[in-house]
C-alpha cells in the first residue's frame, strides 16, 4: 500500500488527469466524477487549498503510476520521509 498527495495547478488539469488515467468520468451532464474507490484505490478529494487543488490517494496492489503522474506527486509514503503536516499541505486526517 502506498499513499500519495497529488499536488495540481487547478481543478481542471486534476480533472482532466483523473479521466486520463481512468479515475475519473464525465456523468450525463458533463460534470467530472472520481471514482472514489475500489478494489484497488481509495481516494479523497481535498480540493482547493493555497491556490492549489489537493488529491490525497492511497494504491492499495501496487498501481504503476500513470504517465505525466510523477509532476503531481507532492509526498508518497514510499519515499521514506514523513507526511508533510504543515502549513503548506492540507492538513485532514484519513485511514
Amino acid at each position: 500500500m502506498t499513499d500519495y498527495i497529488l499536488k495540481f495547478p487547478s481543478k481542471t488539469a486534476a480533472e482532466q488527469f483523473g479521466i486520463a488515467s481512468g479515475f475519473a468520468s464525465a456523468n450525463e451532464d458533463g460534470e467530472v466524477v472520481s471514482n472514489i474507490a475500489s478494489h484497488e484505490h481509495a481516494m479523497c478529494v481535498v480540493g482547493d487549498y493555497d491556490g492549489a487543488w489537493w488529491v490525497l490517494f492511497r494504491d492499495l496492489v501496487g498501481i504503476p503510476i500513470p504517465d505525466g503522474a510523477e509532476q503531481f506527486i507532492y509526498w508518497s509514503s514510499a519515499s521514506g520521509t514523513p507526511r508533510p503536516t504543515d502549513e503548506s499541505t492540507p492538513n485532514i486526517f484519513w485511514a
